[in-house]
């Protein structure tokens, strides 16, 4: 048997003992009135964003619960779920690190509502908990807490000398406080070495948000990943770890652009497949997004001086309401073709182009490959000029007849 093969059937045993083996939740709950828990996967600590996964029945305040398909995580439970609420589900929870296997936990109702929780046993649930409360010292939260309520205070007056003042003296503090969370951040990523837990560190707070655009990025990110240990590796976090490696390395500069599709404002299927034959400057916006809209006038420029000579402009909307998504368009004067993308499609296509914010603004070549990205202000309208000026005087030397142009 060649190596080759021996190392890929280790790796495919060793994906398939992972989720075989699952993680089990047992413990009980010995106050307060519930019968249901409500599970989430983290998809984004920074900014809260849950995903809803489950939901788990108690009998007579016994917890029992298994996931094959779950990996050594950050989770979230709550004892409430109103998906037009999630500020309540935020406030009533609390996040939970599971490890592969069985994690015994024991649950009350506190008195405004809100989950306690002990894991007795658990080293990841404690270097969590643990985790936490040192970065709240670090970011110099009460601080920044107090300051931002300071600020609210006067903006709830109206009072806005007060507020302008209030931002300018505590920006230093701001800025003070980032650049000293982000030292111990990177000292805490160190200091878990290859371990699971130093394996979440680095992921959520140094390689989720970052933006991957080169090959030396992706290579230090690959080197980076190599170092953890197999009980790292079989976590959630490798996994999108991986993903978001293989991701930015297919939407680099010179390759395909991956396909979009959804329904433009009259509700018919629109692709940017349709666009072949064309240079396409592919706009990923919101309605809800200031920075976004604040584009228009950059496309709009290089739009109207070079659609004569084969530029598209297409939006692509990730608004959940049609409505605001169309009134947008129509009061912002974008006059150029737009798709809405589904709910289904939406994360699909971001993970796709490696997109963890938006504006983000690529040129796509009219054989479908990517050109530019990143593209803001007046960057959008120098890409354009670099492509199409450069074809538009190729154009017109011919149709005089000169050679070698």
């Amino acid at each position: 048997m060649s190596k080759r093969i021996f190392f890929l059937l280790s790796w495919l045993a060793l994906c398939l003992f992972s989720r075989a083996e699952g993680i089990a939740l047992t413990g009980t709950m010995t106050t307060g009135d519930c019968r249901r828990l409500y599970l989430f996967t983290v998809y984004d600590e920074q900014n809260s964003y849950l995903l809803p996964l489950d939901s788990i029945e108690l009998t007579q305040g016994t917890i029992r619960y298994r996931n094959d398909t779950l990996r050594s995580q950050l989770v979230f439970l709550s004892p409430v779920f109103n998906p037009n609420d999630m500020e309540s589900t935020l406030q009533h929870g609390r996040y939970v690190f599971l490890s592969a296997g069985e994690n015994r936990i024991h649950l009350a109702i506190r008195n405004d509502g809100s989950l306690h929780l002990t894991m007795p046993g658990s080293v990841w649930q404690r270097e969590y908990e643990r985790f936490v409360q040192e970065k709240e010292v670090a970011g110099q939260r009460h601080t920044l807490d107090s300051l931002d309520q300071l600020f609210y205070s006067a903006r709830d007056r109206g009072d806005q000398l007060a507020m302008q003042r209030i931002k300018t003296s505590s920006a230093p503090i701001y800025a003070q406080a980032y650049k000293q969370l982000r030292t111990w951040l990177d000292n805490r990523i160190s200091a878990h070495g290859s371990t699971l837990f130093g394996l979440y560190l680095y992921y959520t707070y140094r390689l989720q948000h970052a933006r991957l655009t080169s090959a030396e990025q992706i290579d230090e990110a690959r080197r980076q990943l190599s170092v953890y240990d197999s009980a790292a590796r079989q976590s959630l976090y490798f996994l999108r770890a991986m993903q978001k490696v293989e991701a930015a390395e297919r939407t680099l500069v010179g390759r395909p652009a991956p396909d979009i599709t959804g329904i433009d404002p009259e509700g018919r299927p629109l692709s940017l497949k349709d666009f072949r034959g064309r240079y396409v400057l592919v706009d990923f916006w919101s309605s809800s997004c200031t920075w976004c809209r604040k584009e228009t006038p950059n496309l709009l420029r290089a739009y109207t001086d070079f659609k004569t000579r084969g530029l598209a402009v297409l939006g692509v909307s990730t608004d959940f309401r049609r409505a605001d998504w169309l009134k947008a368009i129509a009061d912002d004067g974008a006059l150029w073709a737009h798709l809405l993308l589904s709910k289904e499609a939406r994360k699909e296509v971001l993970s796709a182009y490696s997109i963890i914010s938006i504006p983000e603004i690529l040129l796509v070549s009219p054989e479908g490959r990517i050109v530019a990205k990143g593209l803001r202000g007046k960057a959008i309208y120098e890409a354009v000029e670099r492509v199409l000026g450069r074809e538009g005087i190729k154009e017109e030397l011919r149709s005089k007849g000169v050679k070698g142009s």
